[in-house]
């Protein structure tokens, strides 16, 4: 483990890095450019991440390992399976407002924008059967309603990538007329009422607390 102040430096170096790598992709992005963005030497950055495939497959990582937290905090916490679904929505959307960077990182590697000998992490794969592990379990007891999970969990991410990567750029005025914390609750709206109406069992929508109970 190294010091406070090297943990420190580090974790500045991979939120530039996501910037970067997010904004012009990883052939685009320079070493010496998040080197002078964080105020350090290009040397001192090769102490933290030997190569740009190191630093690049740490940024990746650090996205999941977020990922998989409020994914495991939302579905292992206390409430009806549509409930956990509600709250995994609620912090998914927020991860992916505060850091829609990784996100247009998974856009650019669906185009080939990767290191030549990249192999694509399992840690996608395996979160993605995590939440439809559980949405699959909550069907088989009959209190999700019938469709194809992965289908629906995959949905969703496209869903919430598209408001923060496309839209602004497709829909200016629709996406600023809400700014900050008021348009990622905009967002949270609308993806959480999509979700609730392929899952629920019966009954009426709701709202407020009530909106994804099961009747």
């Amino acid at each position: 483990m190294g010091t406070g102040p090297e943990r420190g430096t580090r974790e500045r170096i991979l939120e530039v890095a996501e910037a970067f790598l997010g904004e012009r992709g990883y052939h685009g992005t320079r070493l010496h450019y998040i080197a002078e963005r964080v105020g350090i030497q290009k040397a001192s950055l090769f102490h933290h991440f030997p190569s740009k495939e190191h630093l690049y497959r740490a940024v990746l990582e650090q996205g999941f390992g977020e990922t998989e937290e409020i994914i495991r905090r939302a579905l292992e916490g206390e409430g009806d399976p549509l409930s956990k679904i509600r709250s995994l929505l609620e912090a998914y959307v927020d991860l992916v407002a505060a850091h829609p960077e990784r996100t247009k990182i998974f856009l650019r590697q669906s185009l080939g924008d990767v290191p030549s000998d990249f192999q694509q992490s399992a840690d996608s794969e395996r979160l993605l059967g995590l939440v439809v592990a559980f949405v699959s379990e909550g069907q088989r007891a009959r209190l999700l309603a019938p469709m194809d999970p992965l289908a629906l969990v995959l949905g969703v991410v496209g869903m919430v990538a598209f408001f923060f990567t496309s839209v602004p750029v497709l829909a200016p005025v629709w996406f600023s007329r809400l700014q900050g914390a008021a348009n990622v609750e905009r967002v949270k709206r609308h993806v959480v009422e999509m979700v609730e109406r392929c899952l629920k069992v019966s009954g009426k929508v709701g709202s407020g607390a009530d909106a994804l109970a099961v009747v």
